[in-house]
């Protein structure tokens, strides 16, 4: 159980969850982040799925939403819009697309004003909670496609988000029958101020924070689709990575009872105890609550994404990039 003074820290990252760049700016925030990475499949109907997921986001939490990135088969640059208060904006949305070139990436994205009462001047704070955006590469291309999603981690009221984010992340699994993906705790980072030296840190202070940035993960998985980004709060296993790792008996033998699985049509959503966890190395007893993660960590280690030419984050030198992906991802072992 999740007493009410662990419910008042996590409630207060909303606000206090916050990484500062050197020069005052917001670097990241703690938010609960939601990705999941779609194998290649047929264009057409992968856009639509996805506009039903992001439409399923809207319906949810419109009220938090005030502009929309989008393209259309006239347009297929993309353009800009404001969204009117309780107006649907889906239907016009998969009208505008029409018949849109197969060839060509499509991306929709949907998003609140970037607002914190710690940031009067705006331009220092520019990152955005209530979020949804994906990609659907072109037909051409034989890479991973992703949705990925965040909200704040408390309701304001006195509530969390963490049931929501569960039956989010199933409800979309469902839909989008991903290849792989996660959810829980994780640092969003800031639009236009460099990561630089100030995510890092936190990664290694915070073992169960992720880093919120789908189309960075996608860059470098390329066309490996069987290689999951690491493991979080909640990870989804296709049939595929789940057929590879013996089944899902053989999943649900190695993980109960610590976490509970969910099954779907299509894959199964592994739950890592009974809420996210922090993760702080500097404070006692947290190491026992990442159980759970660490039995998926271990399960799931055989098909891990290690092959990194890049990063995920950015670092200090002499540190190199790829070199602290590939231990961050492989924390928990």
């Amino acid at each position: 159980m999740i007493t009410k003074e662990q419910a008042l820290v996590y409630a207060s990252m909303d606000r206090h969850g916050v990484i500062y760049s050197e020069n005052g700016y917001a670097a990241g925030l703690f938010v609960l982040g939601a990705e999941l990475y779609v194998a290649p499949r047929e264009r057409t109907q992968l856009r639509l799925d996805m506009l039903d997921v992001q439409e399923d986001y809207w319906m949810r939490f419109n009220e938090h939403l005030v502009r929309m990135g989008y393209q259309s088969e006239k347009k297929p640059d993309e353009q800009r819009c404001n969204l009117k208060n309780g107006e649907n904006p889906f239907p016009w949305v998969r009208r505008e697309i029409g018949n849109f070139n197969p060839l060509d990436a499509y991306a929709n994205q949907i998003y609140c004003k970037p607002e914190h009462p710690d940031f009067p001047d705006r331009r220092k704070f520019k990152i955005f909670p209530w979020e949804s955006g994906f990609m659907v590469v072109s037909e051409d291309e034989n890479e991973l496609s992703f949705h990925g999603a965040s909200i704040p981690i408390s309701d304001g009221k006195g509530g969390l988000h963490f049931d929501i984010l569960r039956d989010c992340m199933l409800a979309w699994a469902k839909r989008l029958r991903p290849a792989h993906g996660l959810a829980g705790l994780a640092i969003k980072m800031s639009d236009t101020t460099t990561d630089g030296p100030y995510i890092h840190p936190t990664l290694k202070k915070y073992i169960g924070l992720d880093v919120h940035d789908p189309l960075e993960f996608a860059f470098e998985a390329r066309e490996i689709h069987n290689r999951i980004k690491c493991v979080n709060w909640l990870t989804v296993l296709g049939d595929a990575i789940l057929e590879e790792l013996g089944g899902l008996a053989v999943v649900k033998n190695a993980l109960e009872p610590e976490c509970t699985l969910y099954p779907y049509p299509g894959g199964v959503m592994i739950q890592a105890g009974e809420a996210p966890r922090l993760g702080d190395v500097d404070v006692s007893g947290s190491s026992e609550l990442l159980i759970p993660y660490r039995k998926v960590a271990s399960i799931t280690r055989p098909v891990r994404f290690m092959d990194y030419k890049s990063s995920l984050f950015r670092v200090e030198k002499p540190l190199i990039g790829k070199e602290e992906a590939k231990k961050w991802v492989s924390r928990f072992d």
